[in-house]
């Protein structure tokens, strides 16, 4: 029997004519007989598909049930050849591929793929990851994956499935795992979401899903209602964001976060961890802007004080206020202070109650509304830049500037900065101030918790480089249960200029000329003048004009 008549009694579907190409593929698999996904994986780089060829088979207008399309090439005696279509945000079900033994998909598009293992009855996420245009991935017994589409382009995916004897159906009860309801369904057609009943041969215990699986599975299933027009998505969607994620959660970064430190152990689960909650912060943003829902009144700014504000104002930044009193002799009642970056303004609020002085003795600016917003409800504030203040309209006592503000600016503006706060001070005026030594990621915690960790903020350091300057950039999502559910908050990527403290020290001296001291912001040891860094990798700078 020739291969075409092989193909015509062998095939379950009556498919449109194969392209040679296909056919090539058909005929190599055949002869060759793969074992492993190896082979596989190298015949189809050897052979010249291409997308056009996959097009007669293309199903892009798929019913919204289904999560993608998928469309029948060839079923032989051993293997079979299919076609899927991925529109933009169709998603898999988690799934593997029944009595699959070998095989390959080659991915015409960007996709997004990810892989899982279950262990000790839990289903957790191995890695997720952009696959490029042209790619192919290897599939075995025991791959448990999910791939999506989350751009804006449809494209096709071209997939093979074997097994090392004849069988009817080579994916048959495939297994798709739902780690919310701990089940799996066997199923005889797609890994799709929401699979009716009477397609599911069997239902069997499955595993629970960790916090990031779980977490992105919920993700995926709202959207699939709302594509759907489910009635049931909203419920959905509540239940996805209620607080009783925060026990997980919790767990979750017991064991993955050292107690020592607050640094992670585990570099891909933290990766993990990050791009999902990314993606919840994507999909509550968009969900809730479109539906009018959106009353979540914690911004970043207001969730600020309760992982760094107060954290940061108990542990050093009130205890070198008062060593900069007593060793100074400055009076916060009786002079007058301008707060540069004043952020919600606590760390001046406290200054005001402890050192009697009123709102008229203290002044705050911060580049930020949020901040500013904050701040007016305890200091008299305004927005402001530092670049822009007036000595002709009013000099001060003390430029106070906490948590290291000036390396926010852009590092070409530092000196700047600091020959601008000389300006708007009056002579023998003083500077207070604290900032980061270069090496201060050994020591930047990954997760910081407020009270009752009902706020938590995930902080990924990373140092970068812009044209010799050295940066340290903080990549920061907070999450947290302040109202009765979860809210999550991707507050992007912020960067820190890294300046040598001999740099920090000469601009300094450079415009004060009544003396600059360093001291570590924790020990509040003097600090040489040839110090590269101290102890905590946080030191104050006083300086007097």
């Amino acid at each position: 029997m020739n291969a075409d008549l092989t193909r015509q009694t062998n095939s379950s579907l009556k498919s449109p004519a194969i392209p040679a190409s296909l056919s090539d593929l058909i005929d190599k698999l055949e002869e060759l007989q793969p074992t492993k996904p190896s082979q596989v994986v190298n015949i189809l780089k050897e052979l010249d598909i291409t997308e056009e060829d996959l097009l007669p088979f293309a199903d892009f207008n798929h019913s919204p049930e289904d999560s993608y399309g998928r469309k029948m090439v060839y079923k032989g005696a051993n293997f079979e050849v299919m076609v899927m279509s991925w529109n933009k945000g169709d998603f898999s079900a988690i799934h593997d591929h029944g009595f699959t033994q070998w095989g390959a998909v080659k991915i015409f598009g960007r996709a997004e793929h990810a892989t899982f293992r279950w262990e000790d009855e839990n289903l957790s996420t191995l890695a997720r990851w952009q696959v490029d245009k042209g790619d192919i991935l290897g599939v075995g017994h025991s791959l448990i994956h999910q791939m999506g589409n989350r751009t804006e382009d449809p494209y096709l995916t071209l997939h093979v499935y074997g097994h090392l004897r004849p069988l009817e159906n080579i994916t048959g009860e495939s297994r798709i795992f739902d780690p919310r309801r701990q089940i799996i369904q066997r199923v005889n057609g797609g890994a799709f979401f929401n699979v009716p009943d009477e397609k599911v041969v069997r239902i069997e215990d499955g595993p629970r899903g960790d916090f990031s699986t779980l977490l992105r599975f919920n993700l995926e299933v709202f959207k699939r209602k709302l594509k759907s027009q489910d009635p049931s998505a909203e419920d959905f969607y509540q239940s996805a964001f209620s607080k009783s994620n925060a026990d997980q959660l919790s767990r979750t970064l017991d064991d993955l976060i050292d107690p020592e430190c607050g640094q992670h152990k585990n570099s891909v689960q933290w990766k993990i961890l990050n791009m999902e909650l990314k993606e919840a912060a994507i999909v509550q943003s968009e969900h809730e802007a479109k539906t009018g829902t959106d009353d979540r009144f914690h911004s970043y700014a207001e969730v600020y004080d309760e992982v760094i504000g107060h954290t940061c104002l108990d542990s050093f930044m009130e205890e070198y206020v008062d060593f900069f009193v007593k060793k100074y002799g400055y009076d916060f009642a009786k002079k007058e202070t301008i707060a540069i970056g004043c952020g919600t303004g606590l760390v001046e609020e406290r200054i005001m109650g402890k050192y009697n002085c009123t709102r008229e003795n203290i002044y705050g600016i911060d580049i930020s509304e949020s901040m500013v917003s904050e701040a007016q409800k305890r200091i008299h504030a305004d927005v402001g830049d530092v670049l822009t203040l007036d000595p002709e309209i009013k000099k001060w006592d003390l430029a106070f500037s906490g948590l290291n503000v000036y390396q926010y600016l852009p590092y070409q503006q530092l000196e700047e900065a600091i020959q601008k706060t000389a300006d708007i001070l009056h002579d023998d005026g003083l500077f207070l101030g604290d900032f980061i030594t270069p090496d201060h990621i050994r020591w930047y915690p990954n997760v910081m918790f407020g009270p009752d960790k009902k706020v938590i903020s995930l902080r990924t350091p990373r140092l970068t480089e812009e044209n010799g300057a050295s940066l340290q950039e903080s990549e920061i999502t907070n999450v947290h249960f302040l109202d009765d559910r979860m809210d999550v908050h991707y507050a992007g990527k912020h960067k820190r200029f890294l300046a040598p403290m001999l740099r920090v020290r000469g601009y300094f001296e450079k415009y004060f000329k009544g003396g600059v001291d360093l001291y570590d912001a924790i020990s509040l040891q003097p600090l040489n003048a040839y110090a590269d860094s101290c102890t905590s990798t946080r030191y104050i700078v006083v300086a007097r004009k």
